[in-house]
């Protein structure tokens, strides 16, 4: 049997961690790269399809996805589980491609954005795979007490809405 990729495991557990605060650069960035045009409503979909399937998967899995470690007891099987193994991170993709659609960066820095996400989530996932590999199965209910951790989602959301309609108009203006 071969042996798992333990810097891999061990750098899927420190982007697990610090997720929220690696993204945090690259969204400051994107604002400042920011020309939006509001000519499409492809991003807002996106958007709307992220927090939808964010929810969805939360209501399942609860709190325990808000954690900075990687544990569980049980790996789900039931709602959007059955049918993708990381939907959570799916969802995140909808909403940061979302996002980056929305403020309308230069192509290469929207690329870059891309990869970088899609970096740092598929070594999560790698890390995640392997710590989880032999956990139980289990059905879980669909429950609404598991989706307030997704409040901080939903503010964020409502942040970023805000800079783009309120905000990013008004320093546009005040550099033109």
């Amino acid at each position: 049997m071969k042996e798992p990729n333990l810097t891999l495991i061990a750098l899927g557990k420190i982007f697990y961690r610090h997720r929220s605060l690696i993204a945090l650069p690259f969204f400051l960035l994107l604002l400042f790269l920011a020309k939006p045009d509001g000519k499409s409503i492809l991003p807002h979909l996106l958007i709307f399809s992220g927090i939808i399937i964010r929810l969805w998967s939360a209501g399942y899995i609860g709190e325990k996805a808000r954690g900075r470690k990687i544990t569980a007891e049980f790996r789900i099987i039931s709602g959007p589980y059955h049918i993708l193994r990381h939907p959570l991170y799916i969802g995140n993709f909808f909403l940061v491609s979302g996002m980056i659609l929305l403020f309308n960066p230069t192509f290469w820095f929207a690329l870059l954005l891309i990869i970088i996400f899609l970096f740092e989530y598929s070594i999560i996932i790698f890390a995640e795979n392997y710590i989880l590999k032999n956990l139980p199965e289990k059905k879980f209910r669909f429950s609404f007490k598991n989706l307030k951790g997704e409040i901080s989602t939903i503010i964020i959301v409502v942040i970023i809405y805000t800079l783009y309609f309120f905000i990013i108009p008004i320093l546009r203006q005040c550099t033109e």
